[in-house]
């Protein structure tokens, strides 16, 4: 009995950390994705060895979904989530409380940095039912160090039109490349429709941006 309530115990503490969604899966009934890549980036130039976590939660107080995505450099992820309101957060501890550090691993060394003021200021996405979202593109940029100091990390969102375009071009271009797993192409071929209609609203609003700024 202690056993089972230790491991209800571990469990529920576990939930309140955040839960991976399924990833490169077929969409069910009223369920939505998100598309959103990793990028790394050394001194010396752009490195597929590298790993960055971040949450994306809903609203809802104790209801919320509280989803933790692990993103890998050079990727691009395609992630099941339940319809509702969101926005990028900091991770969890295994108790449920908010991280203010983050930490970048790349090339097998770990970074730490304040998690980003950019990333909590960004707007909330309103996640549709069997639509797909194009987030962007995670990028974190290690800085050259000043002698005698330690480099510095720098996390940001691309989410430009173009770098939004790019996620959802890569997801299609998933389901005709034969050195991707049966599983990426399957996925990839599920959500075409649902693809082709994100690219067409990405394409819409790139040509709905002015083409100069005016006059003040």
């Amino acid at each position: 009995m202690k056993r089972l309530l230790l491991l209800a115990g571990l469990l529920l503490a576990s939930a309140c950390r955040g839960t991976v969604p399924e990833r490169n899966a077929p969409p069910e009934q009223a369920i939505s994705a998100i598309l959103i890549g990793s990028k790394t980036i050394l001194p010396s130039g752009v490195t597929r060895n590298g790993r960055i976590v971040v949450n994306f939660e809903s609203e809802g107080g104790r209801q919320a979904e509280i989803y933790r995505l692990p993103l890998t450099s050079g990727e691009n992820y395609l992630y099941l989530i339940e319809p509702g309101t969101y926005r990028v957060a900091p991770t969890r501890s295994f108790f449920g409380f908010y991280q203010p550090i983050m930490r970048v691993v790349i090339e097998g060394r770990t970074y730490s940095l304040p998690f980003p003021r950019d990333l909590l200021r960004l707007p909330a996405y309103e996640i549709k039912p069997g639509k797909i979202t194009s987030l962007g593109t995670i990028e974190a940029k290690v800085l050259p160090a000043l002698p005698g100091q330690k480099p510095t990390t720098q996390v940001r969102l691309d989410d430009s039109p173009q770098a939004r375009r790019d996620v959802v071009q890569n997801a299609i271009r998933d389901m005709m490349d034969p050195r991707k797993s049966t599983e990426v192409r399957e996925s990839a071929l599920a959500w075409s429709r649902a693809l082709q209609i994100s690219l067409m609203d990405l394409l819409a609003e790139e040509e709905r941006r002015p083409l100069y700024k005016p006059a003040k």
